[in-house]
């Protein structure tokens, strides 16, 4: 899903809970319902220094062989059956832009209306910072499947020192069954009741 903000921490979904995937997820989940059998919180934390008025890429994706570096984060599920639910929060005073498809996510529809570090005026749209989502208390929300397009947050540092952001990710951990609803009642109610998880290209309609 494309990263949200939400108004406040979220509940995180459980065992027992039922999500629909839509708007251009890989085939093994794109129009399904799945129930979650099994879900694992786990904790991660990311400190990362940016220099001066400097950007670095974070990528969801894993590097060859494996582990974490300091641009691949290694956060997309390696099994089908799997599906991440992320929080993320931040410390520090960098600011953290996600993109989708080497394309900057959060953007208007004038021309060239969209972030650009390099842009005194458009540097200051389309970000997060630790107000938006406190380090203790996250408030961003990411969700990521085995084969998608990985994630990439970009962090740009505008003081005139370097700084340090410290990024925490609580990977919510769960394992799936496919469920199908057959009457058109259970379907509304299911919509209703479930989470209804869009991928980001479903935002971009214009």
């Amino acid at each position: 899903m494309a990263v949200e903000l939400l108004t406040e921490v979220p509940s995180l979904l459980r065992d027992g809970h039922f999500v629909f995937f839509e708007g251009g997820w890989p085939e093994a989940k794109e129009g399904k319902w799945f129930q979650i059998q099994r879900a694992q919180q786990i904790k991660l934390d990311i400190p990362r220094i940016v220099s001066s008025g400097s950007s670095i890429d974070l990528d969801f994706a894993a590097p060859s062989n494996g582990g974490l570096t300091d641009l691949n984060l290694s956060l997309l599920p390696t099994s089908v059956n799997t599906f991440y639910e992320i929080l993320i929060g931040m410390k520090g005073n960098p600011f953290m832009y996600p993109m989708y498809n080497n394309t900057y996510f959060q953007k208007l529809e004038v021309t060239n209306v969209y972030p650009d570090t390099g842009d005194r005026n458009l540097r200051y749209l389309g970000f997060f910072d630790e107000f938006d989502s406190p380090f203790e208390a996250p408030r961003l929300r990411e969700h990521v499947v085995k084969d998608q397009q990985p994630p990439v947050l970009r962090l740009y540092n505008d003081q005139i020192l370097d700084e340090v952001l410290i990024i925490r990710f609580i990977i919510n951990r769960c394992r799936l069954v496919e469920t199908t609803f057959r009457s058109p009642e259970e379907i509304r109610e299911m919509r209703r009741l479930g989470r209804v998880v869009k991928y980001h290209q479903w935002f971009n309609y214009g």
